[in-house]
């Protein structure tokens, strides 16, 4: 009995523990972001940044003897996730937050990723049905991120429409990439999965800076350098491949609750590094933000939701059954 609960707790705990991880690490992006672009122009920055860590990554394959996608679907898979995840996405995150969009109203707009995500996920995959209990559960969540920024909502003028427009659809690409991933690559490994990926997505970047007549040039340290290493490393070598890890089993929608905590992270990091105010409506923002969460993965609350629409709904007539046609 206790060999049984101990392999049916650790697993749970490991991949709590890894999700937890991707929160601290992606929560402080925005701002390594930020930084970053004070050294290098956003195109090039993102384009190094998935440089190193396609090649790190592609170093650890050959320790590990990784496994190579082998089949023109994978392959596939590789080029459409280099190009709307590492090629879209990030062109339009940076882009958006060197255009003037703040680290907590880019928060704001790519928490719109679980919803996104949902939209798709209910389109593509069987087993992820969108129901009342999930919007339920993101609209809560969303409106805890509102109540945490609520002093940045007044900062989106219309001069910031495009800037802003750039992060919600780098919150759409993150979606869609997300949901084929779990559709399609189920028997890919994310450590050489991720490294071809951010192969494309560096050499797609790279033509996109040349496009905008970006200028070259070796970023400035500490800010352009220390950014691209952290960047590269932590925020994506060690997130993307737990991430994509953790989609094997995890189901999309869940997954992209992170974009909800994330914010979270940011807020806490501003307060304990930057000297930035941390007050109780915050915390409750917060607290909303994790209810929010429960309520739509909760299997308690589903099943209270279920036996509450068995007690509404209308008795059923003993003289006419159901399936009986007049």
């Amino acid at each position: 009995m206790r060999a049984s609960v101990s392999s049916g707790v650790t697993p749970r705990l490991f991949r709590s523990a890894a999700f937890a991880m991707l929160c601290v690490i992606w929560g402080s992006t925005w701002l390594a972001i930020r930084i970053g672009l004070q050294g290098a122009p956003p195109f090039l920055a993102a384009t190094l940044r998935f440089l190193l860590a396609s090649i790190t990554l592609a170093v650890l394959a050959i320790v590990f003897r990784s496994k190579w996608p082998a089949n023109r679907t994978e392959w596939a898979l590789v080029a459409f996730v280099g190009l709307v995840l590492f090629t879209a996405d990030y062109g339009f995150i940076y882009w958006g937050e060197n255009n003037g969009v703040q680290s907590g109203l880019s928060a704001i707009l790519f928490a719109t990723l679980p919803l996104q995500t949902a939209l798709v996920a209910n389109a593509v995959l069987p087993g992820e049905r969108l129901t009342v209990q999930k919007l339920a559960g993101i609209g809560l969540g969303f409106g805890g991120i509102l109540l945490i920024f609520r002093g940045q909502i007044g900062t989106a003028g219309f001069d910031k429409a495009f800037p802003m427009l750039a992060i919600v659809l780098s919150a759409t690409c993150a979606a869609f990439a997300t949901v084929a991933i779990k559709r399609w690559g189920h028997a890919t490994d994310p450590v050489t999965f991720n490294a071809a990926a951010m192969a494309v997505g560096t050499a797609s970047l790279a033509v996109v800076s040349l496009g905008t007549r970006e200028s070259w040039h070796v970023p400035s340290w500490p800010e352009g350098i220390g950014a691209i290493l952290f960047l590269a490393l932590a925020g994506s070598v060690v997130t993307f491949v737990t991430w994509q890890w953790l989609l094997k089993t995890a189901e999309a929608t869940s997954l992209s609750f992170v974009a909800l905590i994330t914010p979270i992270t940011a807020v806490l990091l501003g307060a304990g590094v930057g000297n930035e105010k941390f007050d109780a409506v915050d915390l409750i923002g917060s607290a909303i933000v994790l209810a929010g969460i429960y309520v739509s993965i909760s299997r308690r609350v589903a099943g209270l939701g279920r036996a509450l629409v068995g007690r509404t709904a209308p008795a059923t007539d003993p003289i006419d059954p159901p399936g009986r046609q007049g």
